[in-house]
């Protein structure tokens, strides 16, 4: 009976251990909070938009694998050429969007206090690298303008 007793007492213990184990330990992300130097360039990799992304929040949303990304960006350099529309409302400032674990993928609304005339990028995160695209999104709907999106964590 004692026998019994100890080994009841003992898987109790290895189960208990074991649940309290995995809810005390914190979920991370491949994304991480922190600066990033970026570029937005055209589809020819040349240069239109410099300057730092921080990103300040990563929240999970509850019964998801998503979480919400916010934080604030500024701009070092910005292009001169008149056909790039898109960065007149590019402006630096906050930022907000949505990070995909399944997927590594992040989209990001640079101008997330106005509904017309955003830039948007969705890129994919490995490592501290996250690289894809971006592109103009008006009320008549995704604008031509568009391009390469590379930031690189510091």
């Amino acid at each position: 009976m004692s026998k019994l007793l100890s080994f009841i007492f003992i898987a109790l213990a290895v189960f208990l251990f074991s649940c309290s184990g995995s809810d005390a330990q914190k979920k991370t992300t491949l994304l991480k909070k922190g600066a990033y130097a970026y570029i937005v360039s055209d589809s020819s990799g040349k240069s239109l938009v410099e300057g730092v992304i921080n990103i300040d929040a990563i929240n999970k949303q509850s019964r998801s694998k998503s979480y919400t990304v916010t934080g604030t960006y500024t701009i070092t350099s910005m292009t001169k050429d008149t056909l790039y529309t898109a960065f007149s409302s590019m402006r630096e400032g906050d930022f907000s969007g949505y990070y995909d674990e399944t997927l590594k993928l992040v989209n990001i609304n640079t101008n997330p206090k106005i509904a017309d005339a955003n830039v948007f990028i969705n890129a994919n995160v490995k490592g501290k690298e996250i690289t894809g695209g971006w592109y103009f999104s008006t009320l008549r709907g995704i604008n031509k303008e568009g391009g390469l999106f590379s930031a690189a964590r510091k």
